[in-house]
């Protein structure tokens, strides 16, 4: 997720994704694929800018997943990004104990949101 502060038209907000994910899979593309089919991305993440659009469907953030072990949908810290993190380390038996933890890591993203223009001038100069 990305704060835009509902400044955007969905088009402005899909091509900025767009230029994102292609920016990321570009700096790791060991890790990373733009590839649609499960079946050719090979164990990489897939990067899906495609779900930005009206009508998409999108675990939102702190949801209940129907998954087994009933996991949530949780937002982490990049601290918390390593292997053997799964959708299981948060179920429905610890989300709120975490959640009184850590606090709510997903309000920035409420907040007033970028200055689109801004952030691709920015991003230009470093790319």
């Amino acid at each position: 997720y990305i704060p835009l502060g509902g400044k955007y038209s969905y088009e402005q907000s899909q091509l900025f994704a767009n230029i994102i994910v292609k920016l990321v899979q570009q700096q790791i593309p060991k890790f990373t694929t733009l590839e649609r089919m499960i079946a050719n991305r090979k164990g990489k993440m897939y990067l899906d800018y495609m779900q930005n659009r009206p009508g998409a469907t999108i675990a939102g953030v702190y949801s209940l997943r129907p998954k087994p072990g009933a996991t949530v949908s949780m937002p982490v810290t990049w601290d918390e990004v390593r292997p053997g993190l799964t959708m299981r380390d948060f179920t429905i038996h610890n989300a709120v104990d975490r959640l009184k933890e850590t606090g709510d890591l997903f309000s920035g993203v409420l907040a007033e949101g970028i200055d689109l223009a801004g952030t691709i001038k920015r991003a230009q100069s470093v790319f």
